[in-house]
């Protein structure tokens, strides 16, 4: 029996998942920026005077892991970190129960994040003595509540299909696999380039090079060199050759270890900057190697490593400063250079045509299989 086509339309648990983690961070992101607006440019104080329950949570939270509080000093970027991971897992929670039932995301997001504040801000705090009661919280507090909320829904909605669509192409390039092999014997799946979708990939490439200067460049090399992006009759087709391999691996390495080091200089010095914007474009023109797009990518990989490089170094010293330490948010960034450049270079593996050929392609593989060996596939 043939396989049953996917289509990006199938309910898909684990792609909503983190689709959905991600996209919280996002909406979490605007959510604080909405609220700094409202609270400078409208009316200060407009949430209430008192300390964020986001505060009051991580200083529990500290109390109950460590028995010690956090500095007084340190609490407000603490609770910033709160503020984050339950936006986060929230926005989780949704991406999957988007995925089981549509009607969820109605209103583009509004109706999941009107139901955030009733559920988080309405009840969950004040039952759980991180702020005061309904009747006790100051009367701007509610709407003011609940615009944040409809910020964090509706953005929440727009990231999560955006997610959704690169993990999907993630999820396809993995199904790609078992027919590429290595760059002797590479097997072409005959695909359509779609330019757009490679200047895309090639900005998320980069960006990975925002907190590790090697991560899209040893991705490419290894992709090239597994037979992933084809590189021959390209100026790049030296990226695939085992010197390149032998050259960017080791750098990828010893740069985990250099980055900790207390004598190593800032991202955001020039230098930095450019060799990060380098190893950004050199990247991002491999994806669109032998085709007049390849120009557009680099330079889209280019900015995609300026930008991450300029907003990580930011949140580095947020989540540092937050965790009282600089190692975890620096292993944190190890994983989030190395995992992110190898879900790209999976990404650009898949198909432009529709799942339905993949499917074929693969029922057709088995039917083949079956007929060499002499043994009838079932009916």
């Amino acid at each position: 029996m043939p396989h049953p086509a996917l289509t990006d339309d199938a309910p898909a648990p684990l792609v909503g998942l983190v689709s959905g983690l991600a996209a919280g961070l996002v909406a979490a992101y605007a959510m604080t920026k909405f609220q700094t607006f409202v609270g400078e440019a409208i009316k200060p104080g407009l949430g209430g005077t008192g300390t964020p329950s986001t505060e009051t949570a991580a200083n529990r939270a500290s109390k109950l892991l460590t028995g010690k509080a956090i500095p007084k000093s340190r609490r407000p970027a603490a609770g910033e970190a709160v503020h984050y991971v339950i936006g986060s897992l929230v926005g989780g929670l949704y991406g999957l129960a988007a995925e089981r039932q549509p009607k969820v995301t109605a209103g583009h997001g509004a109706v999941f994040g009107v139901t955030a504040a009733t559920v988080l801000d309405e009840t969950v705090v004040p039952a759980t003595g991180l702020g005061p009661g309904p009747t006790k919280a100051p009367l701007t507090s509610h709407p003011y509540s609940y615009a944040s909320h409809l910020v964090f829904g509706v953005v929440t909605e727009g990231a999560r299909k955006l997610f959704r669509q690169f993990f999907i192409r993630v999820r396809d390039g993995i199904a790609t696999l078992p027919f590429r092999k290595s760059p002797a014997r590479h097997v072409s799946l005959d695909q359509t380039p779609d330019d757009w979708r490679t200047i895309g990939l090639a900005f998320l490439l980069g960006a990975t090079a925002g907190p590790r200067t090697s991560a899209p460049i040893t991705a490419v090399t290894w992709a090239a060199r597994l037979g992933w992006i084809d590189l021959k009759g390209s100026k790049l087709a030296f990226l695939a050759s085992p010197w390149a391999v032998a050259v960017t691996t080791p750098m990828a390495l010893s740069e985990l270890v250099i980055d900790k080091l207390p004598a190593t200089p800032s991202r955001t010095q020039p230098g930095a900057i450019a060799a990060r914007a380098a190893s950004g474009a050199l990247a991002g023109a491999a994806l669109g190697a032998g085709r007049p797009v390849a120009g557009l990518a680099a330079v889209a990989g280019a900015v995609g490593a300026g930008a991450a490089t300029l907003i990580g170094h930011a949140l580095r010293l947020k989540l540092a400063k937050a965790a009282g330490k600089d190692w975890p948010v620096a292993v944190t960034e190890d994983a989030l250079a190395g995992g992110g450049a190898l879900l790209v270079a999976l990404a650009s593996l898949s198909p432009a045509r529709p799942r339905e050929d993949l499917a074929w392609m693969r029922s057709t593989t088995n039917a083949s299989r079956h007929i060499a060996t002499g043994v009838h596939a079932p009916l």
